[in-house]
């Protein structure tokens, strides 16, 4: 029996410092692969969006927004722009950008959402929308360097360009187009791979513990329980080492195929 537990105990601490050092070391390189593609993504696009949301807390002062019962798509067009404006405001204030985790998937996307709203009000209802809509042209050319500034860092072939009215609506469009709709996958997919990383942690922290305490009986409680219990315990050991290979795997397959 002693020689029994002397293989039980060697496997099991075998498992501790080769099978789950080898996989836990494993999984942290494969995790930094995909936060560097994540940040290697969207910290420009975090850049543009910072640069955009501060142009529009600039320039909104240069609008007037005459709000009437009757005047819906002008409230809405105003709660829009004071509420990109607001985020504007915050990154101003703080002298930073918007960093690439600040926001949720889901935030981002109403955020964008918003931007692209705020187009079509402008737009599609321009019409219904300029009556209502009173633009400073003076003021846009006395306060203009900074805002151009903020428009410039986010289209490059804005450089030189005189603030108009109808900036508001094509900025706005071109960022929701050109700059957010093509990496508006990337967040929801660096959620998801969060979320299976977080589960096989989980995992792994699990199959340590439980190897953990297993030794632990051997050590302290050899004379008290069966052969057979620890042959069950030192199998399942085993097994869940086998089962986090394959997680491992499978997070690294879907590593491969996220943020493309």
């Amino acid at each position: 029996m002693a020689e029994q537990l002397s293989i039980i105990i060697s496997i099991l601490a075998a498992l501790l410092t080769g099978g789950f050092l080898m996989i836990f070391i494993e999984s942290q390189q494969v995790a930094g692969s995909v936060a560097e593609r994540f940040h290697f993504a969207m910290n420009p696009f975090f850049r543009s969006f910072s640069n955009y949301v501060k142009f529009i807390s600039s320039f909104k002062t240069c609008f007037t927004f005459k709000v009437t019962k009757d005047s819906d798509y002008v409230k809405r067009l105003k709660d829009n722009v004071e509420t990109i404006a607001g985020l504007g405001g915050r990154s101003i204030i703080s002298g930073q950008d918007y960093p690439a985790d600040y926001f949720t998937a889901k935030e981002l996307d109403s955020i964008c959402r918003t931007i692209n709203d705020i187009w079509y009000c402008l737009d599609e209802k321009q019409n219904y929308i300029d009556k209502h809509l009173n633009f400073d042209s003076n003021h846009a050319q006395m306060f203009s360097e900074q805002t151009k500034n903020y428009l410039e860092a986010i289209y490059p072939q804005y450089k030189g360009v005189q603030l108009t009215k109808d900036m508001l609506a094509k900025v706005s469009g071109d960022f929701f187009v050109d700059i957010y709709q093509p990496i508006q996958h990337i967040l929801p997919h660096y959620e998801f791979w969060q979320k299976k990383e977080k589960e096989f942690k989980i995992l792994t922290l699990i199959t340590v513990v439980f190897t953990l305490f297993t030794m632990i009986l051997v050590l302290l409680l050899s004379c008290y329980i069966l052969i057979w219990i620890y042959k069950v315990l030192c199998v399942t050991c085993c097994g869940l080492l086998i089962f986090e290979l394959y997680k491992l795997i499978k997070l690294e397959n879907l590593s491969k195929t996220i943020m493309r």
